[in-house]
């Protein structure tokens, strides 16, 4: 190179490409920037009209476009960006030599894809080095940030597992104050007490909460959408295992809380690893009322997202609490017509029968009443045994019994006087003004003609459903048990009708003891609920007839418990020589979607070989298959097995499950706080679920990191 040519002039580039150039070269030049001069020669002349025109080249060119470049042996001007990457000949080989319509030619130049492309090209030249010192600088800044996120991250798991603590022992989480904030006033927040203990016992955490100001852990906003993340983590859990079953049922109930206000429960029920599961998804309220319709389309929009496609899935349906909601089953049926409605061992027969029966509200008060009485008995033995004295005074007989609607009933009824008695000795010994008037009203209660003549009825018909209760209870656990359940619904069928019969006689009886207050029989024309004895000989008529038809419906199907019959290893031998065709059979009437013929040589294998008559029942028997890999071999009999484990048992004998429905109810009953209820209750009722899921912590901070507007960040950089 000529020492009087500069490395970045216009001569030496179109001498020596820019591409030919190693980079530290192409770099001096790209520091060295675009040549300037002058170009005072740069001279054009035209002539128009014979007139003539000489243009003079403008040094502030340069200054409106940044990528213009002169060179004065040419007289022209060129583009420096192309000079380097482009292939643009005119301004880059010989150069803009004529100034006339300059502007427009620099217009429909620098809009060129060519030309935009190169001034790209040397604006990132060299960024290579640079951007290896950033990203040294980048690596440096994320590992501070995702240490600092581990903390983070370390933290909340702790106070999660705190969360999850006081949730697993049903204790309270939470004692809200003013400004939406935790306090630990009256030991009532032990979510924050076992924070201190953890805090206590790790310098790690101490520390951190000694100096971050960043976050308030006691904020409920935090608390809440904590106790959101873990109850929808639960639920994916939940779905992903009901995405492999097979087939599942349903169990809906209508439970009451401390406050008695209703809540519809919904439990999923399936076979995981060869167990029954009973699976907590939430409480629901009908959109539009408590009635069959509101009902039904709520639990089928909880199903139909669930379920899709398979309507062969669902298998069983079940419910109780409320009379209303088992007659949701019928709608449920048409859209799935292999889910038959059954009682379970969640429901206990003789509550659900007393439920059926309680739609009148007379019945309603009636029963409340009675349930008044057992508390103002059950939360005093001193009570109890000013009563007891009385009765042992005139009777022999067993002391009262408040344990229960049945046995206060029964109470009642027999001792009704003496109790009265009993209520004057408490107005006049006791001090307290709350239970004084608590006597003066059962009293009044126990003199109350509509009180009496429902205490009359029931008596007569409660032990009735009492025995049939317990009988079919026992009858289950038998081998005869589809046989024997038919002959208990005669046999009750029978007693009711006897009941029926002697409605007149009891109603007439009632009101006509002597110690009915006649006054409040007077001013039962103005009673609002506008009853009289005819009336009532009706309705008492009509629960009869309820209790009937509730226990026919919910008895009437039960060809699930003929099916089980083909899985007692004790009659193997027998079903060896000679085929069960009959239960066989039985089965394909109400699940016809199985391989007829393969699963009846499956289960001939079955009866014939030794080691299977060691099983008894389904679940050994399905393990047993699990266990040697027999899956594919007994394809068909795993299905059946699958089947019966999912369907739920009318008692809890049968059952290798714990019932969630009565761990539910336990739960309701020391929850005060109606906010997050259901958050509360997944982590009480699914802790052991919980706790088997290793990555559920983790799984929750993540998805709580995602939550909008928080105050410190849980979410790791990646490089």
């Amino acid at each position: 190179m000529e020492p009087s040519i500069k490395k970045n002039s216009v001569q030496n580039l179109i001498r020596n490409p820019f591409s030919m150039l190693t980079h530290e070269e192409q770099m001096e030049i790209k520091q060295l920037g675009r040549p300037t001069p002058d170009l005072k020669g740069f001279i054009s002349k035209s002539k128009k009209c014979n007139k003539e025109y000489t243009r003079h080249f403008h040094a502030d060119t340069y200054k409106n476009h940044t990528w213009l470049c002169g060179c004065e042996v040419e007289k022209a001007v060129f583009c420096f960006p192309c000079l380097c990457f482009g292939n643009t000949s005119s301004w880059t080989e010989c150069g803009i030599k004529q100034l006339s319509h300059l502007s427009s030619k620099i217009k429909i130049h620098q809009n060129s894809f060519d030309h935009l492309q190169s001034e790209v090209n040397l604006k990132v030249l060299g960024n290579r080095y640079v951007n290896d010192e950033i990203d040294k600088l980048n690596e440096i800044e994320i590992k501070r940030h995702n240490e600092q996120i581990e903390k983070n991250r370390y933290i909340l798991e702790i106070y999660l597992k705190c969360v999850q603590f006081c949730g697993a022992y049903n204790l309270s989480l939470q004692n809200q104050g003013n400004n939406n904030v935790m306090t630990s006033s009256n030991n009532n927040s032990v979510l924050l007490g076992a924070v201190e203990l953890c805090k206590s016992s790790d310098v790690k955490l101490r520390c951190y909460f000694e100096t971050s100001t960043s976050i308030d852990w006691t904020s409920m906003t935090i608390h809440d959408d904590l106790l959101d993340c873990m109850f929808l983590v639960a639920r994916q859990i939940i779905l992903s295992e009901i995405e492999k079953a097979q087939f599942i049922s349903i169990i809906v109930d209508g439970t009451i809380d401390v406050s008695r206000t209703v809540h519809f429960v919904l439990l999923f029920r399936y076979e995981l690893n060869g167990f029954p599961v009973e699976r907590f998804w939430g409480f629901f309220n009908a959109t539009n009322g408590h009635n069959v319709v509101s009902l039904t389309q709520t639990i089928l929009s909880e199903i139909n997202s669930i379920v899709k496609d398979a309507s062969y899935k669902l298998v069983a349906q079940s419910y109780g609490g409320t009379a209303i909601i088992s007659k949701v089953n019928v709608g449920v049926k048409e859209l799935y017509p292999y889910a038959h409605y059954m009682h379970c061992h969640s429901h206990h027969l003789h509550v659900e029968m007393t439920q059926a029966v309680s739609t009148n509200k007379e019945i309603q008060i009636f029963f409340s009443d009675l349930s008044g009485i057992t508390d103002f008995f059950s939360n005093s033995p001193q009570k109890v045994t000013v009563l007891d004295g009385l009765i042992n005074n005139q009777s022999s007989q067993s002391k009262c019994d408040f344990t229960g609607t049945g046995g206060t009933l029964k109470t009642v009824y027999l001792y009704r006087s003496e109790i009265m008695h009993c209520m004057d000795i408490i107005i006049d010994t006791l001090e307290q003004t709350s239970t004084i008037n608590q006597a003066k009203s059962i009293k009044r209660l126990l003199s109350d003609s509509v009180f009496v003549v429902w205490l009359s009825v029931f008596y007569e018909i409660m032990p009735n459903i009492q025995s049939f209760h317990n009988s079919v209870k026992t009858t289950s656990t038998e081998d005869s048990v589809n046989e024997c359940l038919p002959i208990l619904v005669q046999q009750f069928e029978k007693q009711i009708s006897e009941v029926r019969n002697k409605v007149t006689n009891i109603i007439e009886i009632a009101s006509n003891l002597p110690d009915v207050n006649v006054r409040i029989k007077q001013d039962e024309q103005c009673n609002n609920l506008n009853y009289n004895n005819e009336s009532r000989k009706q309705l008492a008529i009509e629960i009869c007839n309820t209790l009937v038809d509730t226990t026919k419906d919910r008895l009437e199907f039960t060809n699930h418990l003929t099916v089980v019959k083909l899985f007692q290893a004790e009659k193997y031998s027998a079903y060896s020589k000679k085929f069960p065709t009959q239960l066989f059979q039985c089965m394909f009437h109400c699940y016809p979607f199985f391989d007829k013929d393969r699963l009846k040589t499956e289960l001939q294998v079955i009866y014939y070989r030794d080691d299977f008559r060691n099983l008894s029942g389904i679940i050994p028997t399905y393990r047993y298959i699990l266990k040697n890999d027999m899956i594919d071999t007994f394809k068909e009999v795993i299905l059946l097995l699958r089947l019966l484990i999912t369907i739920p048992p009318i008692t809890a004998e049968n059952d290798n499950s714990y019932s969630t429905l009565k761990m539910i109810k336990t739960c309701l009953e020391n929850t005060m706080f109606k906010e997050k209820l259901n958050a509360l209750t997944m982590i009480n009722i699914e802790n052991e679920m919980i706790l088997n899921d290793i990555d559920f912590n983790t799984k929750v901070i993540n998805m709580f990191s995602e939550r909008k507007d928080r105050c410190l960040n849980f979410k790791h950089k990646i490089k």
